[in-house]
């Protein structure tokens, strides 16, 4: 049964020592419009790599792309927005401009990560953007999928920090345009060293299995890298 991440997510993140990091990232979010910017820049991305048009039509589209990137930079301030503002009990919501969960970054499926004790679960669709050998998903693609999950499921045991090694073990093709599922759970500690480990399942049946070590950290030492 899927967890209320306002019980799940949060109360972990506190638990593991994190909250020394919570006054630094609360900050006003951004409005829900970039989201759906978000939204319509993966759709542009998806018919871009996919479009067979004319020269005419190109070279239109690049014209008009070109003159709404001069708008949108026109309003970027510097420095840049807060990359991690807070707010929220998800990890889309803690990390909204990540390359895989974030809904605010359009190179992000977005993966939406859910706590099914004791396992962190992800639900995703992979589209033609995301294409490794034909009709599949790409490696890379999965293992960055894959990184995340499992750190999303060391944070739900406290036991958050960086990847130090991640090993895939790719059984079969993960095919493109099809329901996917990630599972990934917490094996074990060794002092600062966490094992995790998880898989992606297609209609059941495994596709590629993961093995993952990972060193929990101080939480001060995040709050120096995000004062960076």
């Amino acid at each position: 049964m899927s967890a209320d991440w306002s019980s799940g997510f949060a109360p972990a993140l506190l638990s593991s020592g994190a909250e020394a990091i919570l006054p630094r990232m609360a900050s006003d979010s951004p409005p829900d419009p970039l989201a759906v910017l978000a939204a319509s820049v993966r759709r542009l991305i998806a018919a871009t790599v996919s479009v067979a048009g004319d020269a005419a039509l190109l070279g239109a589209a690049a014209s008009r792309v070109d003159a709404v990137t001069a708008a949108l930079a026109a309003a970027v301030p510097d420095p840049p927005p807060e990359r991690y503002p807070g707010g929220g009990d998800t990890p889309s919501d803690w990390m909204p401009y990540d390359c895989v969960t974030g809904r605010w970054n359009p190179i992000a499926p977005p993966l939406v990560i859910t706590w099914q004790e004791p396992r962190a679960v992800a639900d995703v669709t992979f589209t033609r953007p995301y294409e490794g050998p034909p009709g599949c998903v790409h490696g890379a693609v999965i293992a960055a999928a894959f990184d995340q999950v499992l750190n999303v499921a060391n944070l739900m045991q406290g036991a958050a920090g960086p990847t130090a090694r991640l090993e895939l073990r790719f059984r079969a093709a993960t095919p493109l345009h099809h329901p996917l599922r990630f599972e990934g759970w917490m094996e074990r500690r060794e002092e600062r060293k966490v094992h995790s480990r998880g898989h992606l399942l297609v209609d059941g049946a495994v596709t590629v299995e993961a093995e993952g070590l990972f060193i929990q950290v101080d939480p001060d030492r995040i709050v120096r890298l995000l004062d960076r």
